[in-house]
C-alpha cells in the first residue's frame, strides 16, 4: 500500500503495469478526504504525455524511483477520461472509475465482477459495487 510519505515522492516517477509495460509519468495524487490516504494517481500517457489517465493505487508498489500499479496497460488506455479542473474527483467520476477497473469501494471485488451488458441485473450488481464509494477525493499538494 502506498502511504502518505511515499505519495509525496511519486510526482514525476515512471509508472509501469504488472507486466513491466511503461504507462507514463505520475502527475497528481488524489487522497481520500476522510482517511488522507492516497487512492488514485494521474499518469501522463500518450505522445509527449498529452493525455492524463487516473490509475488506482490499490495494490501498487513504489520502490523510490518507479511506481508499479496493479492494473494492465490496456485498462489504463481504455479508462474513462476524467477532467480534473479543480483538482478534486467528484463522486460520480469516482464511481465510473471503480466500475471501469472492476473495483469495490477502493478494493478489488471479493467475487467475480458481473459482466456489464449481459443482463439488466448484472449492471445493477456492478453499480451496487461502487455505491458505497461516494466520498469525494481531493488532490494532494506536495511542497517542494
Amino acid at each position: 500500500m502506498i502511504g502518505q510519505r511515499e505519495a509525496l515522492r511519486l510526482a514525476g516517477c515512471d509508472t509501469f503495469d504488472p507486466r513491466g509495460h511503461r504507462l507514463g509519468v505520475v502527475g497528481r495524487i488524489l487522497v481520500d478526504a476522510d482517511t488522507e490516504q492516497p487512492v488514485w494517481a494521474t499518469v501522463q500517457t500518450g505522445l509527449f504525455g498529452t493525455n492524463e489517465s487516473l490509475v488506482p493505487l490499490e495494490g501498487a508498489a513504489f520502490d523510490g524511483d518507479t511506481l508499479t500499479v496493479a492494473v494492465a496497460r490496456e485498462s489504463v488506455r481504455n479508462a474513462p477520461c476524467v477532467p480534473l479542473p479543480e483538482g478534486d474527483l467528484e463522486a460520480e467520476q469516482e464511481r465510473e472509475l471503480y466500475l471501469h477497473y472492476g473495483m469495490e469501494d477502493g478494493a478489488r471485488p471479493r467475487g467475480p465482477v458481473p459482466a456489464v451488458g449481459s443482463t439488466a441485473g448484472s449492471v445493477e450488481a456492478v453499480v451496487s459495487y461502487v455505491r458505497a464509494a461516494s466520498s469525494r477525493l481531493r488532490r494532494l499538494v506536495a511542497s517542494p
